[in-house]
């Protein structure tokens, strides 16, 4: 999944899901029946993969945070030191996204 996100590659189906047009026709170039990310925004994003429960090195001033539907899987405990992980390599005006049945406590 990560080489994927790395590519920036959707199809039209992907794109439609919450897009909205005028995004779309900013950042994304169109490439056959795919929709590629600009290589302005590809550069700067990076993808990595990170155990959430292992102390986070190397990472700061992250901008956007993603954690899907993955809460879930975690104790309370647990859930408290992630979110607390996040907090400390966040910027002030940083962006968290959760999943529909997760919350922040």
């Amino acid at each position: 999944m990560l080489e994927r996100a790395r590519e920036g590659r959707y199809n039209q189906l992907e794109v439609n899901r919450g897009l909205p047009a005028p995004y779309m026709v900013k950042y994304f170039q169109k490439q056959g029946s795919v929709w590629q990310v600009s290589d302005d925004v590809r550069s700067m994003i990076e993808f990595r993969e990170l155990n959430l429960i292992e102390p986070w090195t190397g990472i700061s001033n992250m901008d956007i945070v993603l954690l899907r539907n993955v809460l879930i899987y975690f104790d309370l405990d647990t859930k408290r030191r992630i979110l607390g992980q996040v907090r400390r390599n966040f910027r002030p005006d940083g962006c968290l996204s959760l999943g529909g049945a997760e919350s922040t406590m």
